[in-house]
């Protein structure tokens, strides 16, 4: 069996002969992602386009090096945006050309591969060997037997079964139905309406070349279906829905016919259409709907040579007859129909309220929005048509507390109609009310003021003040304390409307706190937002500035200046990378005991103390890498240093869960070191929510840290010039 392990690039160049290239279809799709993307491409967005983690990514990155050394192009990463090809213009156009004759080995990640097997199964009418599947997709026996097991809990969420029977084979029992229905699932998949849309209103020749929908296309559709007919039925439906007025499509509705045509043309050419031979269960068809079925099956007949059973011109019938939004309900109506839209609307909206306990009256956008979603909805659910919500899974995890009001307030409506209401549709339902919260969350556009607390004032805190910034914009961290300072803090000033703390405080305040965690996880952020819509927040105090006290500020100014370069040059210079470490069961022992011959440690024993006693409040775990900080005696000069071990190593996070760790960081400054060294050293830990920085403290080289360490302390100090430079 050929070896389909990742393959990196490989030019060969012969005489008289322009030079081929050799890849696997998973680089090749990042080379395209990078030349039709002008901005920069985060390895996240590249992971959420490919459904790959970042640790594949990056190997398959640095794979194309040598390739495109040939080319005089390389891949560039900018802190803080991502990779983008850097090389001349005539450069990358030759490597473009090049690219679109490469030879191309198709590679699988599980989830591709489990999402083909269960596309074979449900188009075939007869069973298939498991040797069948192990040789299409290049893996042993028992990774299709895993696979398989993965695929059957799918299936039985749709009342399908898979069967496996020895010398037989491998096959499904289910109604055609229900086939249809996962059918069209798998190509809704990670696909939103809104992206269909974007690819079918694109000209004909960029439809599979561009974009997020390209990128799926390419590596998952063309798996499954040939995607020229995508943009061929595209064309066909147009055609004929422009030459008439009485059914209008909704987006959605029309995304759904054209992916239901796909699938049907599919089971149609490869001979494996189920014929339906009970059609006493059909709704009658009414003629308008069945006519302009029948001239969109003559236009694909005569456009594709195939023939369409009768079964499928009904099947087209039916999702015209459930997508009709027609002038009599829309426009002729005389008050009957649209009242009953109006009150399913009110009853919808009420429970909501009820359950969130928030008012959405006066939202005519939400109103109307409902409104208009109604129409269409309960005419799929008449006609039991399905629909897919590709967003599903996220809108769940987002909103959980919107999609459980949702839920309920369906359950109302099915008793108001008779029709049971899919998850899906539930789905769609929440991003109208998530979108109405968030526009009554907009009306309190104040900016509010917050103190966050840890353990020693570093590290963490300055941490989850980035997080904060970036997940709560108008609220302004006006201070980073340790729990010792806080109570000299509350007596002399109040200015705050939080305080954010990581550890339970041993004072009581008048201000509002809230306990959270240095990740600062969706539940933390909930709760600030929450206790900040109550809160009268205190006014900006302008003191005023007199002349007698400008000088000494304008001194000050300077020697913060002068102290924050010195704690840099210190980082710097003392910064170390230890590679291999072994970890014994005195964890924080035999990681500090490399730091015996380290300069700016001055007592090692009382280091260890130090930083023992910190983590005594709870641990910082971040994806594989531990942080210990603290201010300690053990130290004269502010230190920064990265060890990396041997194996993975337990480590307790701040629930005290343990976890494994494959990299500690340590940061320690002076026990009386002033604030300047403080700042400046929590600039590295601020720098952790760039995807970037991380990835690089984990598993750069030592010359990539030192240098991402450097960007980041001297951006940081450049910034501090020109805030000094200004107050001049």
């Amino acid at each position: 069996m050929m070896n389909r392990k990742a393959v990196p690039f490989e030019t060969e160049r012969m005489a008289g002969m322009e030079q081929s290239l050799f890849l696997n279809s998973r680089q090749k799709e990042v080379l395209r992602a990078l030349m039709n993307d002008q901005k920069p491409i985060s390895y996240k967005s590249l992971s959420e386009y490919f459904k790959l983690s970042v640790r594949t990514l990056q190997r398959e990155v640095k794979s194309l090096t040598p390739i495109l050394n040939r080319y005089h192009v390389k891949i560039s990463k900018k802190m803080g945006s991502g990779l983008q090809l850097q090389g001349s213009d005539d450069n990358i156009r030759k490597l473009k050309v090049h690219l679109q004759d490469a030879k191309v080995m198709t590679t699988y990640s599980p989830e591709e591969r489990q999402e083909g097997i269960a596309y074979d199964l449900l188009l075939s009418n007869a069973p298939l060997k498991t040797d069948y599947f192990s040789v299409k997709f290049g893996v042993s026996a028992a990774t299709i037997a895993y696979d398989l097991d993965k695929i059957r809990a799918g299936f039985e969420e749709c009342g399908i079964t898979l069967e496996r029977a020895p010398g037989i084979g491998i096959f499904i029992d289910g109604t055609e139905q229900q086939r249809r229905t996962l059918l069209s699932r798998l190509l809704h998949k990670d696909i939103t309406f809104e992206d269909w849309l974007a690819f079918f209103q694109k000209p004909a020749s960029d439809k599979i070349l561009y974009g997020k929908l390209g990128s799926i296309i390419r590596n998952r559709l063309l798996k499954f279906v040939q995607t020229d007919k995508i943009s061929d039925v595209d064309r066909v439906l147009n055609e004929v829905l422009d030459k008439q007025s009485d059914i209008v499509l909704t987006d959605r509705n029309y995304v759904n016919l054209i992916i239901h045509i796909v699938l049907s043309m599919e089971r149609i050419q490869s001979g494996k259409i189920i014929e339906q031979t009970n059609l006493s269960e059909w709704q009658p068809m009414d003629s308008d709907t069945l006519l302009l079925a029948e001239k969109i099956v003559n236009h694909l007949e005569q456009l594709f040579s195939v023939t369409f059973p009768e079964i499928e011109t009904k099947y087209i019938s039916l999702h015209l007859a459930g997508a009709k939004v027609s002038a009599e309900t829309t426009e002729a109506d005389d008050g009957g129909e649209e009242f009953k839209w109006i009150e399913l609307t009110q009853s919808f909206i009420r429970s909501i309220e009820h359950d969130l306990n928030t008012s959405f009256e006066g939202d005519k956008l939400l109103f109307d929005g409902l409104v208009s979603h109604f129409v269409p909805v309960l005419n799929r659910l008449k006609y039991q048509l399905q629909i897919h919500n590709p967003m599903l899974a996220k809108i769940k995890e987002n909103y959980p507390d919107v999609y459980a009001a949702c839920e309920n307030a369906c359950a109302l409506l099915t008793e108001k109609t008779g029709y049971p209401i899919p998850e899906d549709e539930i789905g769609y339902l929440t991003m109208h009310v998530g979108a109405s919260v968030l526009r009554i969350e907009s009306y309190a556009n104040e900016t509010y003021k917050a103190v966050v607390v840890c353990a020693s004032g570093l590290g963490t805190s300055m941490y989850l003040s980035t997080k904060i910034r970036s997940e709560i914009p108008n609220l302004k961290v006006t201070a980073v304390i340790s729990v010792n300072e806080l109570t000299e803090w509350l007596q002399n000033d109040h200015d705050a409307d939080i305080i954010i703390s990581t550890v339970n405080l041993p004072v009581k305040s008048d201000i509002d706190v809230e306990i959270v965690s240095p990740i600062l996880n969706t539940d933390d952020v909930s709760r600030i937002r929450n206790s900040l819509v109550s809160t009268i927040h205190t006014e900006e105090k302008h003191p005023a500035v007199s002349e007698t006290n400008s000088d000494a500020e304008e001194s000050n100014s300077l020697l913060s200046l002068a102290a924050s370069g010195e704690c840099m040059m210190h980082i710097l210079r003392g910064f170390r990378v230890h590679e291999h470490v072994t970890v014994a069961s005195d964890r924080i022992s035999s990681l500090l005991v490399h730091l015996e011959d380290t300069e700016a440690v001055s007592d090692l024993n009382r280091l260890i103390a130090d930083i023992k006693e910190r983590e005594q409040q709870g641990g910082f775990i971040l994806d594989e890498l531990a942080m210990l900080h603290t201010k300690s005696k053990g130290v004269t000069a502010p230190l920064a240093t990265v060890f990396r071990t041997e194996e993975p190593v337990p480590w307790y996070n701040d629930s005290g869960d343990k976890q494994n760790v494959t990299v500690i960081i340590l940061l320690v400054v002076p026990a009386e070191a002033p604030e300047e060294y403080m700042k400046m050293i929590s600039e590295i830990p601020a720098s952790f929510i760039d995807e970037a920085f991380l990835n690089g403290i984990i598993s750069g080289e030592v010359h990539e840290v030192k240098r991402l360490l450097e960007e980041v302390l001297t951006g940081s100090f450049k910034q501090r010039i020109t805030s000094v430079s200004k107050g001049l």
